[in-house]
């Protein structure tokens, strides 16, 4: 979500371990039992055990909030079984809770999981690309571990190649074009579940911490793409740089207000959005050495805005420089095939998606990737131990400034400038800046 709210949720999860409620909660074999007895339709399975482990690494935010927790017992017909799932929790400390909109956040999250994904599959007639959820509350949220299924996560510094890629394409396609049929074949049930999405990134109530923590992401970007602009450096392209950062500069103290007004619905291309989805929010399943299934996960930042939002957070943030640089079109070529295959499934009468439709909207909200990008190249290329350390014992609103600006050097490394650079060129070479 952002640099000090995706770190501190690793950093909450040491707190949460020591939390003697949860404690006791992952090795109540009563509870596990009855969520497990919903989960494999069997009234009668019994826990025996119970072993709770953290399951993060250092600036990892898949599970950064979680810990595991694997079950033995046995079923119905006395044999013995084994089953692992995450339990999700919200930090024990309420000034940080309420420091990062963390109620909201879980509330998010819980109503995505039991209602509104729920829905979305039932109404397309296939699962949704997201883990199954065996309970959520407004305290806890349990859900499927897909590591033994042999999912697993990709390398954040070096991002997604085009085989990975196309493959999170199609399965965001599938989940936009999912909401566009429901839209158009029953309006109220969607309006239903879109009611359920609150704002978290851009309300009102936000603007203290992630107001504080845009601002510094485009700061640390135009410091970095100024150093290397003054490098004495020959570059093609720097009567262009040169523009890009003047416009850049004219955004300093309004960089949350424009992101409110790029994540507003815009219809007809508004959908629900994942909201968070970077490389990190992804689990891939392999044959070998092919990739053949991605799940998306931490669904606290789902909106109703335009389907460009996340193709272009997902760009930004997530695939290789290379892939960005000469693959971006393949890959909305790709994502638009798979929207409309879906669209003329589910709602045959539809209005039919454009891909210039498409592009008009990705060039239209292309500052929101631009910001978002800066906003989470420093956590894909710093060191794990060193995100976690910037932000530490961070007890309210005032110390997200200063610890983040005390900080600094450790996210300016040689490969944030590479990436920033990359990023603003990319963007003027595509017109968007």
């Amino acid at each position: 979500l952002s640099i000090n709210i995706a770190v501190l949720k690793f950093r909450f999860s040491a707190d949460m371990l020591q939390d003697p409620i949860l404690v006791g909660l992952e090795n109540d074999h009563h509870f596990l039992a009855c969520v497990l007895r919903a989960a494999e339709g069997d009234g009668e399975l019994e826990v025996t055990s119970a072993k709770a482990t953290p399951c993060c690494a250092a600036g990892d935010n898949y599970m950064s909030s979680m810990t595991r927790v694997r079950v033995s017992g046995h079923n119905r017909a006395g044999r013995s079984f084994e089953r692992s799932v995450l339990m999700k929790r919200q930090p024990a400390n309420v000034i940080r809770r309420q420091a990062f909109r963390c109620d909201p956040a879980f509330r998010n999250e819980t109503h995505s999981y039991e209602t509104i994904v729920p829905i979305m599959s039932e109404f397309a007639g296939w699962a949704m690309p997201f883990p199954d959820c065996h309970h959520a509350s407004s305290q806890l949220i349990v859900l499927q571990d897909l590591q033994p299924l042999g999912f697993k996560m990709a390398d954040r510094k070096k991002g997604l190649d085009m085989e990975h890629s196309e493959l999170a394409m199609k399965a965001l396609a599938r989940f936009h074009g999912t909401s566009l049929a429901m839209k158009h074949v029953d309006r109220v049930k969607f309006e239903g579940i879109r009611s359920l999405t609150t704002e978290l990134a851009f309300a009102p109530d936000s603007e203290p911490v992630f107001g504080a923590s845009v601002e510094n992401a485009l700061r640390m970007a135009l410091t970095a793409l100024e150093d290397e602009s003054s490098a004495g450096e020959s570059w093609s392209t720097s009567w262009e740089l040169g523009e890009a950062l003047h416009n850049l500069r004219t955004l300093k103290g309004s960089v949350f207000r424009r992101l409110q007004a790029l994540t507003r619905p815009s219809e007809p291309l508004s959908v629900l959005c994942h909201g968070d989805l970077w490389l990190n929010n992804m689990l891939f399943r392999y044959n070998g050495d092919a990739v053949e299934e991605v799940k998306f996960v931490d669904l606290q930042v789902m909106r109703y805005s335009s389907l460009a939002t996340d193709l272009l957070y997902f760009l930004s943030t997530s695939v290789e420089p290379s892939v960005l640089r000469f693959h971006q079109e393949d890959l909305v070529s790709i994502y638009h095939e798979a929207l409309v295959e879906t669209v003329s499934k589910l709602a045959p009468d539809a209005p039919k998606i454009t891909i210039e439709q498409i592009n008009d909207q990705i060039e239209e909200l292309a500052l929101f990737g631009l910001l978002m990008g800066f906003l989470l190249l420093p956590a894909i290329t710093v060191e794990g131990s060193a995100i976690a350390a910037s932000l530490e014992n961070i007890q309210e609103d005032s110390d997200v400034t200063s610890k983040l600006e005390q900080h600094d050097e450790h996210f300016l490394t040689d490969r944030y400038q590479e990436r920033v650079r990359g990023l603003v060129l990319h963007f003027v070479n595509m017109g968007y800046i």
